[in-house]
Parts: C-alpha cells; structure tokens; sequence
C-alpha cells in the first residue's frame, strides 16, 4: 500500500514468501480452512495493490500447490479402499481352506474366522494419510516456486540464441530487466543491433540504451514519435509485460500498443518475454479489475510551469481527475480547464502479438494461453 515494494518480480517473491511463512506456522486442523485462510491474506494484499496482478497470481498457486497435495491424499485413499475390496473378493476363494480347518478341528465355526480376518485387514492395510502428513510437501512446493522467481530471466534469457538471428535489427521500448538480460545472452553469440524507444514520459528506454551500448551492441535510441517511421528497419520487436491476460492479451506499459500496431503494418513479429507468474485468469475489461492507475502529472506538465504559476491556485490540484487549472487567470469565472492523465498502463491485444516466451523453456502462441491457464491453476480459484 505504501508503493515500497516496486517491480512485479518484487511482489510476487513477497507474496510467495508470506504465504509460505502462513502455511509453515499454520494451526489449522484440516485443508480446507488453510485454503480459506490463504485467499484471505492473498485478497488481503491484492486489494493493496489492485494493479499487482501477479499478488492474485501467487496466491492462486499457492492453492493449487495445497488442493493438489488434497487430490494426492484421496488418490492414496482410495488406492487403500481398492485394496482392501480386492482382500473382501478373494474371501471365498480361500474357504475351502477355513471348511478343511474345521473338518480337521482346527478352528472353531467359519463365522468366526471371518470376523477375526476382517478385525485384522484394518491392522494391516496402511493408514490415511492425512493432510498434515502432506503439509511439508506444500511447504515443498512454495519454495519451489520461490526458487523458480529467482531464475525468471537467466531461464528466459537461456532462450534468446534460438529467437535472435545474426544481422538482425531488434527494436525494443523503455527498460526491462528482463530484456536487458534476453538481449545479453544473445549477444553472446549473435551480432546485432538494438532499436530503443525512449518511452516518455519515464523516458526509461534512455537508460536501456545506454545499459545496452555499454554491453558492445550498437544501439539507436529513438523518440516514441519515430517508431512508426523506425519500423521498416526492424526485423523483431522484444518487449515485456506487466500481466499475462487470460485472453492472450498483454497488461503493459503506456505506449506499447502504438508500437504492437506499427508492428503488426509492417508484419515486425511482436515478441513478448514474459514469466508465467504474470499469467493471470482475468480479462482486460473483466468488472471489479482496477486494470489500471494514474500517476504524477507532474512528469507530463511540470509544477513549476508558467501556466501553473499564472493559475489560480484554488483549481490547481484535483485528486480524482489528475492535475487541473486554469489557463487564462483573467478568465476564472468561465475558465476553460486544463487536464493532466498520466496512465500508467497500455492493453495490447492478442492480435498484435506473435509469441510468448516466457520462463519454462518453450514459446507459445496468445491463443495457447488457456492452456496454460489450465496447467498452472485450479479452476476452482479463477
């Protein structure tokens, strides 16, 4: 809540981490209360930051890690049952042997004999096992995911010789690590040259260019008003995003569908490197998603404009609707207004992107995304 916790990758090692704290020193008696328990926290911090989606994306894993630990414990008994109704069936097969015992006199009456058989098999057939005998393998696999956070890019980045071809023209837009470290790899073994847009307003791609220079790749940094125009020149488009959606579309930063769609004119294959902590099961316009957030006017129209210090300091700040004042001062009682918006985010389309490449070691195609969906959560937690 208080925005000190930054990037995505941040937000969903905390998360991770959290949880495995609240399964470890869970009391709860059985499964179901610690799934409760655990989409509880995970609400609890995701309405923290409604635009982290990868926080409702850890915590749906965690309960897929739990509900498949309780899948694996019905398997087993069930496994137990079937055993002992295969003893049950086999019981007539072996009375020949109680009616020779009794003709010999060495037992008393059948009935006798197969209640003692039955009394035993209980004894002797394994167990339930219960949910707290499986609770370590939960805390197993929460720290397995832990573990995969941790090598997101290295095990993106090991895939970038196969993507980037020599004497390509690589165009990418702002700064990412992840790209930075895709870009990297490939330059290992590939000559090429890299495109930056500078993104404004964070003008963040200036940094990657100078990141990316420094690595020996020549490097062109252009404005965002250049890239249609750059377009031509480019054999590939590599980007990031900040949420997988669960239609094939991207959640990404303000600016990228401008560069999607000149890709997609001048036939550039849209990339998207993207770990699958990012996949989310909810849609761009899906009712009650705060997909997006505002930020600073400021680094659009700067305070200490010449307009704003004309205006009237009484229309200077507008908490709802972004910063807004007014133009002319000499004119406040019909003041015409002036709005700052900010956005912070960009919603790309499945039909602008050619591929996912993502942490597990294969690309996908946006209309693959359900099944990816399936792999990585239950259904029960969409």
């Amino acid at each position: 809540r208080q925005r000190k916790v930054e990037t995505s990758l941040d937000a969903a090692k905390g998360t991770a981490e959290l949880l495995r704290q609240l399964v470890t020193s869970s009391r709860l008696s059985d499964p179901q209360s610690l799934l409760d328990e655990v989409k509880r926290v995970g609400l609890t911090l995701q309405a923290a930051q409604p635009t982290e989606l990868v926080i409702g994306n850890i915590a749906r894993r965690v309960l897929h890690i739990i509900r498949e630990e309780v899948e694996a414990d019905e398997e087993g008994q069930d496994e137990d049952l079937e055993v002992d109704h295969a003893q049950k069936e086999s019981a007539p097969a072996m009375g020949g042997l109680s009616r020779a015992f009794r003709l010999s006199g060495g037992h008393g009456p059948a009935t006798k004999l197969d209640a003692s058989r039955h009394q035993d098999s209980p004894k002797k057939k394994s167990q339930p096992v219960t949910f707290w005998a499986r609770k370590q393998e939960v805390i197993d696999g929460v720290n397995d995911l832990i573990e995969e956070l941790k090598d997101i890019d290295s095990s993106i980045a090991n895939q970038a010789v196969e993507h980037i071809h020599a004497n390509e023209v690589i165009l990418t837009f702002g700064y990412s690590r992840t790209v930075l470290q895709f870009l990297k790899r490939a330059r290992e073994k590939r000559f090429f040259q890299a495109v930056v847009a500078e993104a404004a307003p964070t003008y963040e791609g200036q940094r990657m260019a100078r990141e990316l220079a420094a690595l020996g790749i020549q490097t062109t940094a252009i404005s965002d008003s250049a890239i249609y125009a750059m377009m031509a020149r480019v054999n590939k488009v590599v980007v990031t995003a900040h949420a997988l959606l669960a239609d094939g579309g991207i959640m990404a930063p303000i600016g990228m569908h401008l560069v999607a769609m000149a890709a997609k004119h001048h036939a550039v294959p849209f990339v998207v490197l993207v770990g699958i902590y990012k996949l989310t099961p909810l849609f761009a316009h899906e009712p009650g998603l705060n997909f997006n957030e505002l930020k600073s006017p400021a680094s659009i129209l700067p305070y200490n404009d010449e307009a704003l210090l004309a205006a009237d300091s009484s229309s200077c700040l507008d908490a709802e609707s972004g910063l807004e004042f007014d133009v002319d001062d000499s004119v406040s009682t019909s003041h015409p207004y002036l709005q700052v918006h900010n956005p912070s985010f960009d919603y790309v389309p499945p039909a602008l992107i050619s591929l996912f490449i993502t942490d597990q070691g294969h690309g996908f195609m946006p209309s693959y995304v359900y099944r990816q969906l399936y792999e990585w959560y239950h259904k029960s937690d969409w």
